[in-house]
Parts: structure tokens; sequence; C-alpha cells
């Protein structure tokens, strides 16, 4: 009971600390001006503030699995100091890969410990906390990719994000436009985050719809009034914020709706949503013939393909995408020039450091460009350094004729998918593989969009894993015998390896069609590969 007390104490302690904190962060707009400022500046300053990052949180903290391999590879601050100073971030940050410096994400994610020749280092989820975060409002991952990670709401970092997207926003010429949010409540940190970005560049989101309830995610006590205290708090410092609204997937006609409404301003209207949110309301829009031109989404959360950015567009609507994790925090904005492919983004360098590191798969000899993230910014929500977030893609750097090229950002990443997999009877197939049948093969057979068919691995209560292929009962009659040897046919296609794993899944019957609604994440994301924690009978 004493320690319950004074974890109530602390509790509202923080709310109080950020009460007076939301008082003025918002008494200052975040203006793309202020943002360009920003962005220049912590690319001057970037060098001292990873060395000064690495020097109090890592080598002063001491202990923690970081040291201990800096350690192993004899890297003490003076070595790293002159790496640095002579052969730039990113170049120290190669070596130290090399030399074993680095965690999967599994040893990030603390499911085995981290082993690097003889030596082992156990690692605990505290480890990698940031220590220059104030005890605030908490949030958590969606957990899609695994357990979820705890993080703290930061108004110093939420104000560093408010002032980047301004920048986006200006390169896109949608600044001042009245935005919508359609973004999950706490404990996913998604919804609550643009809030506070949105209400800080002076334009609140007029409507905030929710994709999940709070009855079905049962977040704890602080969670459930974590959000109506900054809602009313906002109100009370002058910023209109909405409350969440639940909005069903059989609901998407609301947010149509209020689209439709906001419109009628002539001045347009920017979305907050996942992709798959913004690809469910425009395939709603073209059913019923609405012409969405002036609408742009803003999208984040899972990635952005090639068949969800098509429906979007189909109704005049725009999109643009950024790129975020939770333990890294923001990682880059949309381009805006001239783009290769939808999912192209600025990497914020001055926050966050990235390489790559060719990542051997569990299976058939496959391997991905695995990303590696290292903190540059104290107040990130975790410290990372050389750490797998488990996406891959593309990385590179050139030239860009959009306002955020001009400001110096010139590292790309695109293509960015998960590596992570679905796995069943041994065997392991690649998401990216996946992703493509899930999205553009079966809806090309059997009609429908991306967004009606996903791919659900459940491990029943017997402990054997199955592959459940769901199809949403909207997209007709299907024979499920048909989508079995689809899916599998193209499985088989490339090494014989891919031809003996999808003979496995044929055989064993790994694959079963369920007619159901593809489900949402407790984080509110509809992804393509979706994974059961929980047995189902």
């Amino acid at each position: 009971m004493r320690w319950g007390c004074l974890s109530f104490i602390n509790e509202i302690g923080a709310y109080g600390r950020f009460a007076v904190g939301l008082r003025r962060y918002l008494k200052e707009p975040a203006t793309a001006e202020c943002g360009r400022k920003l962005i220049r500046q912590r690319l001057h300053d970037r060098d001292m503030n990873f060395l000064t990052l690495m020097k109090r949180a890592v080598y002063e903290r001491g202990g923690g699995p970081y040291l201990a391999l800096l350690r192993m590879a004899g890297c003490e601050y003076g070595d790293l100091e002159r790496m640095v100073r002579s052969e730039g971030i990113e170049s120290t940050l190669r070596g130290l890969r090399d030399a074993g410096v680095y965690l999967t994400i599994d040893e990030f994610k603390c499911r085995k410990d981290v082993v690097r020749g003889s030596a082992a280092v156990h690692c605990r989820p505290r480890d990698f906390d940031n220590p220059f975060l104030a005890r605030s409002i908490t949030t958590g991952s969606s957990g899609s990719r695994g357990p979820s990670t705890t993080t703290t709401v930061n108004l110093e970092r939420s104000r560093h994000n408010a002032l980047c997207l301004a920048v986006a926003f200006s390169a896109h010429r949608i600044s001042g436009k009245p935005t919508v949010l359609w973004m999950p409540i706490l404990p996913s940190a998604a919804g609550l985050g643009m809030l506070l970005q949105s209400s800080k560049m002076g334009v609140p989101p007029r409507r905030w719809f929710s994709p999940v309830a709070q009855r079905t995610i049962r977040p704890v006590l602080s969670k459930r009034l974590a959000t109506l205290y900054v809602v009313y708090a906002g109100r009370l410092f002058g910023a209109d914020m909405p409350a969440p609204e639940y909005v069903s997937g059989e609901q998407t006609q609301v947010v149509a709706d209020c689209l439709n409404e906001v419109l009628k301003l002539g001045q347009g209207c920017v979305v907050f949503s996942s992709p798959s949110s913004a690809a469910r309301v425009c395939q709603l829009a073209g059913a019923r013939h609405l012409d969405f031109s002036g609408v742009t989404f803003r999208v984040g959360g899972e990635p952005l393909t090639a068949a969800k950015d098509a429906e979007i567009r189909s109704v005049g609507a725009a999109v643009l995408s950024s790129y975020a994790f939770a333990e890294g925090g923001l990682v880059g904005h949309s381009c805006a020039g001239q783009k290769r492919v939808c999912d192209d983004v600025h990497l914020l360098a001055g926050s966050l450091a990235v390489i790559q590191h060719r990542r051997d798969m569990a299976f058939g000899g496959s391997s991905v460009d695995a990303f590696l993230f290292t903190t540059l910014f104290d107040k990130a929500p975790k410290i990372l350094l050389n750490v797998e977030n488990g996406d891959c893609g593309v990385l590179e750097t050139r030239d860009c004729d959009c306002e955020l090229g001009a400001l110096g950002l010139t590292t790309h990443l695109h293509a960015i998918r998960s590596f992570e997999k679905l796995t069943g009877e041994g065997v392991s197939f690649v998401g990216t593989d996946l992703v493509r049948i899930i999205e553009e093969v079966l809806p090309a057979r059997f009609g429908g969009a991306s967004t009606d068919y996903q791919m659900v691995e459940v491990e029943d209560a017997g402990g054997l894993t199955r592959l459940d292929v769901l199809v949403s009962p909207g997209v007709g009659i299907v024979v499920a015998e048909e989508v079995v040897d689809l899916v599998l046919s193209e499985l088989r296609k490339g090494s014989d390896t891919n031809r003996m794993m999808a003979e496995v899944w044929r055989e064993r019957g790994m694959l079963q069609v369920r007619r159901e609604q593809p489900r949402l994440t407790p984080g509110g994301k509809l992804l393509p590969l979706h994974y059961l924690k929980q047995t189902e009978g």
C-alpha cells in the first residue's frame, strides 16, 4: 500500500509538471521559419551533440550493454572522439559495427543476450531508457513487432517534431490548412503526439477519430485519464483540442462525411492517419463518387506501399509519408521533390544517424540491408547506438530540389519494410514477399483492395502455428482452395529453397482462409502481416 501511494503521488506530480510545461509549449506557435533554423543548427552541431550524448549517457553513466560492447572493441571515449573528429559519425559507426558494437532487434528487445565471441551481456529494457527525460505521461508502442515499448511524452521532443513538421508542411504547400486526426488513443503515442504537434502549429484538429475503442484495448486507469487530461488542459490554455471519438471499420463513412464538410470551407484539409485508414476512406469515396481533391493524407505508422498510394490518389487526394518508430522517435518526412517512390523520406540527420548492415535471414541464405539507428538528440525516447529497429530498405545520399533538401537533408530512405517474418513448420518467408501477395496479387485475382486481405500467424492451444489468410466478407464469393493455391504458387517463385518451403506449407496445411475483416493491432494499425500473441483454441 505504501508503494502504491508513492506511485500515485509521483503520477500526480508528473501530471502537474506536464500541465505547467503544456502552457509554455502552446504559448509560442511552431513555424516553418523557426523549424528551418532548428534543422540547420542541429546539422551544424551534429558531431558535438553525438559526442556529448555518448559521453553522458554511456561512458559517464557506467554499465549497460553499450559500454560493455565499446570496451570489448577497445573503444574508450577518447578513441570515439578522435574517430568522429577525423572520420565523421557514419564512418565511425560503421567501424564500430564491424567491431561488434551493434544490437540486433532481438537483443534490443531483450529476447536474447548479446553474445560477441566468448563474451555475453544480459540486457534489461531499462538499460536503454533516456536518463535525461523527466518523469511524465507515458505511452507505449503498438507491439506490432514484439513487446510494447514504454516511452515518455516529452514536450521538448514534441516541440522539435512540430517544428520539423512545419517545415515539411511548407515544403508540400499545405501550411495552415484545417486538420483532422484519425489515429489511436493511448497507450499508443501516435494520436496524442499528433494532437500536440498540430496544436503547436496553431491548427488543432477539428475532429479526432480513433480506430480503436477504449473498451477494446482496456488501458490502465492512468492512460484512460491522460488523454482527456491533455485535451482539457490544452483547452484551458487556449488550444481548441478535440476529444477522441471511436470510429469502427464499418463506420468509415463518418470520416468521409467529416472531410466533405471541412472541404466546403475552401481551404483544403490535412488528415493525420495510417496508410491503411487513408486507403479505406478513399475506397469508400471512390464507391460514392466523391472528389477528395484538396485533401492531403499525412500518413505514418506502417509502410506506404504503391498499392495504397494509388488508391489514395485515385480520388484526387494527395499523400505524404513520415517515418518514425517508438524507440527512436521521428526519423524523417516525405520528400516534396521529384520522388522516385511514394515513401521517399528525408532523414532528419541532426537528430538520428543511420547506417546499414547486411543481415542474414534465418532461412535459405536470404539477407536484407537492415537499418542501424543511433541517437543524436538528448530528448529521444531511447538511447540508441547502432540498434536495429526491425526495418530494412534503401538508404542513399542525393541532392533534391525540395525545401528539405535545400536545408542540407540529403540522406533519403525509401522502400522501407519490416524484415521480420511469418514462420511456420520450421520455415519462414520474408515479409516483403508476403506483402506483395496480400496487397497486389490477391486483389488483382479475386477483387477488392489492399486492405481487404491479411495474413495472420496464430499459435493454437496445442502450440502449433498456422497461417490464416483473412479475406474481407465484402470481397464477394471466393473459393478458399483457389486462394491457398495462388499464395503458394507465388511463394514458390524464385529459388529452390522457396519452392521447398512452399511445399512444406502445402503438405502441412499451414494456410487456411477465413472470411472476416482484417484485424487491427492494439495501436490501430492494419498490417498486411499480423501476429496474434495469444493462442486460439
